[in-house]
């Protein structure tokens, strides 16, 4: 009778459908929350207690409520289905980015923004593990102003503070709170300005109680900044650890819509950072990587280390992981054509120098294909590293996949890949835990039912889906840190596949299934240390498997001898060079380096010498690495010629003077002087220059290291020469002034960039043309040319009249065809030719209105166009054309919306459609006529960005249509 009230007691207070552990299934997965509305932007958690928080916006009532589940891990609900209310105070009708993190006692940490008073404010909220209110009801008030406070971030260092960072307006603020709830940094945080504007920070926590603040400092437009990526540390009482921001980039390319990055510890309080720019504004984004260490110091290249060189294709959406213990940073992106509809998943390996380890172009693991696959997460396990991808099966739904890599970039899973959840359908926001308890943890947005609902679903480190089914029980100790930088919570505590990390006090707790363990503590700058045969048994705790870590040293020593292979330099004076570390060779030539670990490139060097390269001399913790040996050569011995130039009236540049002796040449600097090296020797020594009369002094006699001087020259203008100088201007149109020829006809001459030219010409009188193949001719006639003299201002102004005219072709989804035929008639002739590739390019077109058909297999199409100005594309649309309709749409949706770079508008139509497009500001103005867009029957998902041609707009709300010739549709967007 007892078991029977108990199991009545516990069926009352725990609703059935919450008893459920881990699906299975892939086709299934475990729903978080499925009520009325839409749910938005699940974040995801997993505390040391190893249970999970999921939470997420709730529209159930009108309003985006803040909801939030917390789970086992074993993947019971231990709250109410649906999940616990946290907050329905009043929200905007748009949502911005929110954030949410475990403290060290697995009490959730919340923060948004919302309306509750009138203004966009932000608040934090503590969460206990039984479902009560630490802070209060109502939370905390960060933010109590009138600017805009968006986006807060959150962390929690080791001393369990939770550090707050949001951008209010044009600055941002940073916030401390205890976990009794009481503020840190002063009633109104600190706040961080200049004169530019700070957005997007992220936090790091470091060390015991501080944090590592990214941001950005924009200038500019705010829809197109130019955009540096900072980071600086901060200690307990918010004081700047590093006196000066960190550059992390400078290089600019990063658009308005790139604004959160992988952000990682480096296993030594210092991170890693990855993202993806077009710095060099060529419409190609690349993935970049940059590491910096605790101190603020960059470790790698200025601007952060190329992934991919592969230039011809898009690297986007970069993602780290970095197993534990590991020198090498792991980066996985999407890589993806020029015309981003085709794509692929690519990874890079980068050692402590950030050399690229899987070649200058990637590792392939996903090759590039018409199948859309984009990277969600890498995330770590003991030994390697888990990459989440979406892989979508049309231009809406798709499958969650993952695959796990081994460091050297081959697969563990066989198959390679393995399902998280296999139902086609649209998801959105999806986030993954780190690894904690033999698993990984993803929470998404999931139309399958309808409305977006919240769904959740582990996968082990085998790929398996479901609960464990095996026995546990517990080991436990402490670890010591003797000495040393470390952090004690970034040891990593291993028992077979179980890992867990200590508590900012040394203690851990792991549970691990029953059995006997070797348990291994490792921390990176330390060396690991194990217990053997510690016994686990079911439902028991194994106390007392305790570390002591001792500091591996951070630095060790090379010695070598240098040696002269003749020549006369002093072995003493040689610089032997590691990075900035310098050191020189005793009378015998022995000398000794201290070095940090790891891999150098050691040089020699002398005046006089070959310099000499040892590359990667590998540098142990506390030892010497022995026999790193040089010897220099002698460089040819030479001597040198010095002297000036000086050019007699005309006007030419002594820049421009050639100085030869045999096979040595140079050129003086803009005084005349000039200093010519070249091997012992007598030489014939000359100097020459276009419109002048070449010099030469004879049987100059040049000694080894010695200086010959006094070979001076005086030019004077040829008594036949003379000069036509002027400036090309090319209106009407764009085209290249360096293509411009002028010419006499017997003489002829370029166009610098800016139009300047000067056209050496013997004596005479010339009619004088500039041609360009974009314009017509012009000629000036009857120009004087005078011996020694300059013919000024002889200017000609090109009228652009042609271009390139670009053809391609799409079929009726927007796809690009090849192996296209065209004929195309013009205002003077007629062309074809075949778009084998995705365009046809008929060069130096005239201006004017041309039509054209294409080919397809059996499929035709025409196209007529007015080439002129920036306009010079003819498009021929291969497109099934149906009856006159009404236009009826489904959908009309643009997702996520505030618009970012990957924001899509989503259109779900009942026939193929064809409706005009337009963007209108909250005036009411027109700011973008997108022209007619072709939707097919069925979901389309267009790239917002490529619809409006890459344009940036100002941060606002608008309002943007699609207009058939019944029915217009509209709806709102909000540009941040």
């Amino acid at each position: 009778m007892k078991f029977f009230n108990t199991l009545l007691w516990l069926l009352l207070i725990v609703p059935f459908g919450l008893m459920a552990q881990w699906s299975t299934d892939p086709n299934v997965n475990n729903i978080i929350c499925s009520l009325g509305g839409e749910q938005a932007i699940p974040k995801i958690v997993t505390c040391p207690n190893g249970d999970t928080y999921i939470g997420y916006f709730s529209n159930e009532g009108g309003n985006y409520n803040i909801r939030l589940q917390r789970l086992n891990n074993q993947g019971v609900a231990m709250w109410a289905a649906d999940g616990l209310l946290i907050s329905n105070n009043q929200s905007d009708t748009w949502l911005t980015d929110w954030d949410m993190t475990c403290d060290n006692t697995s009490y959730a940490i919340l923060t948004w923004q919302d309306i509750r008073n009138g203004g966009n404010n932000a608040y934090a909220y503590r969460i206990a593990p039984d479902g009560s209110f630490a802070w209060g009801a109502n939370g905390i008030a960060l933010s109590n102003n009138g600017a805009f406070n968006a986006s807060p971030k959150v962390t929690v260092t080791a001393a369990n503070n939770a550090v707050f960072a949001w951008q209010s307006d044009n600055v941002v603020i940073m916030q401390k709170i205890n976990p009794a709830g009481a503020v840190q940094w002063g009633a109104n945080g600190i706040t961080l300005s200049s004169s530019n504007r700070y957005t997007w920070p992220q936090l790091l926590p470091v060390g015991t109680d501080d944090v590592i603040l990214k941001l950005f400092e924009d200038s500019g437009p705010v829809n197109a900044p130019t955009r540096y990526v900072l980071a600086k540390r901060f200690n307990s009482s918010g004081a700047p650890v590093w006196s000066n921001f960190t550059t992390v980039s400078n290089a600019g390319g990063i658009s308005a819509w790139t604004q959160i990055f992988p952000f990682i510890n480096d296993g030594s309080d210092g991170f890693y950072m990855a993202w993806h720019d077009d710095r060099d504004n060529n419409q190609r984004a690349s993935v970049y990587v940059q590491h910096v260490n605790s101190s603020g110091v960059v470790q790698y290249t200025a601007n952060g280390v190329e992934a991919s060189t592969a230039s011809s294709e898009n690297h986007y959406y970069p993602e780290l992981a970095l197993p534990e213990g590991s020198t090498d940073i792991y980066v996985y992106w999407s890589e993806q054509n020029g015309n981003q509809n085709q794509w692929g998943l690519y990874g890079q390996k980068l050692n402590a120098s950030g050399t690229r380890s899987w070649g200058n172009s990637g590792r392939i693991f996903i090759p590039v294909s018409g199948t859309q696959v984009l990277p969600i997460a890498a995330r770590r396990s003991p030994d390697d590293m888990v990459v989440f991808y979406e892989e979508f099966s049309s231009v809406m739904n798709s499958g969650i996949k993952a695959m796990r890599i081994n460091t050297d970039g081959t697969f563990i899973w066989s198959p390679t890949s393995a399902y998280v959840s296999s139902l086609q359908s649209e998801k959105g926001k999806i986030v993954a835990s780190e690894f904690d308890n033999n698993q990984w943890i993803l929470a998404w947005e999931d139309s399958r039912a309808g409305n977006r609902d919240i769904y959740a679903q582990n996968i082990q480190l085998t790929g398996e889906l479901g609960p464990y089914n095996a026995e546990y029980g517990f080991i436990e100790g402490t670890v010591t840190l003797n000495g040393g930088s470390g952090n004690v919570m970034q040891t990593l505590i291993t028992a077979g596949d179980f890992t867990t990390h200590p508590n900012a006090s040394g203690f851990y707790s792991i549970e691990v299934q029953t059995g006997t363990y070797a348990v291994t503590a490792s921390l990176a700058g330390y060396y690991s240390e194990t217990v053997q045969d510690v016994v686990v048994v079911v439902d028991q705790t194994t106390p007392g498997v305790d570390f002591l870590l001792e500091p591996i040293p951070t630095i060790g020593y090379i010695e070598g001898t240098v040696s002269l292979q003749g020549g006369s330099g002093n072995v003493t004076e040689v610089d032997v060079r590691a990075g900035n570390t310098h050191a020189q060779p005793d009378a015998t030539g022995y000398y000794t380096m201290e070095l940090g670990v790891g891999s150098w490139d050691v040089e020699a060097s002398l005046d006089g010498y070959y310099t000499s390269v040892l590359a990667n001399v590998i540098v142990e913790p506390g030892l010497m690495t022995s026999d790193v040996d040089f010897t220099l050569v002698p460089l040819p011995p030479t001597g040198f010629i010095e002297g000036h130039v000086t050019l007699n009236g005309g006007s030419g540049s002594l820049t421009s003077v050639l100085v030869t002796a045999g096979d040595f040449t140079t050129h003086p600097d803009n005084t005349g002087y000039y200093l010519l090296e070249c091997e012992p020797g007598t030489y014939n020594v000359t100097a020459s220059l276009n419109g002048y009369v070449p010099q030469t002094i004879e049987d100059v006699v040049v000694l080894l290291d010695q200086t010959t001087t006094g070979i001076d020259f005086s030019l004077e203008v040829s008594l036949t020469t003379g000069f036509i100088e002027g400036m090309v201007t090319l209106v009407d149109g764009i085209a290249d002034p360096t293509l411009t020829t002028i010419t006499t006809g017997l003489y002829s001459t370029f166009a610098d960039e800016t139009g300047y030219y000067l056209l050496p010409a013997e004596a005479g009188t010339y009619d004088v043309e500039a041609y360009n193949p974009y314009t017509d001719n012009q000629l000036i006639e009857s120009v004087t040319v005078v011996a020694g003299e300059t013919t000024p201002d002889i200017d000609f102004t090109l009228h652009v009249n042609k271009a390139d005219m670009i053809c391609r072709a799409f079929d009726s989804d927007g796809n690009i065809l090849h192996q296209v035929e065209v004929t195309i008639v013009g205002p003077d002739s007629t062309f074809s030719g075949v778009i084998e590739q995705d365009s046809l390019v008929f060069y130096h077109i005239a201006y004017g209105n041309y039509s054209g058909q294409a080919s397809y297999l059996t499929h035709s199409a025409d196209a007529a166009a007015t080439i002129a100005g920036d306009q010079h594309e003819l498009i021929f649309n291969f497109l099934t054309v149906g009856i006159q309709h009404q236009e009826s749409l489904k959908r009309l949706a643009v997702v996520p919306n505030p618009v970012s770079d990957a924001s899509r508008l989503i259109v779900e139509a009942e026939r193929p459609e064809i409706l005009s497009g337009k963007l209108y500001n909250s005036f009411g103005n027109l700011v973008a006529d997108l022209g007619n867009i072709r939707f097919q029957a069925g979901q389309n998902a267009l790239l917002l960005n490529a619809l409006f041609n890459y344009q940036q707009f100002p941060s606002g709300i608008y309002v943007f249509e699609l207009t058939g010739q019944h029915r217009t549709y509209s709806m709102k967007l909000l540009m941040k």
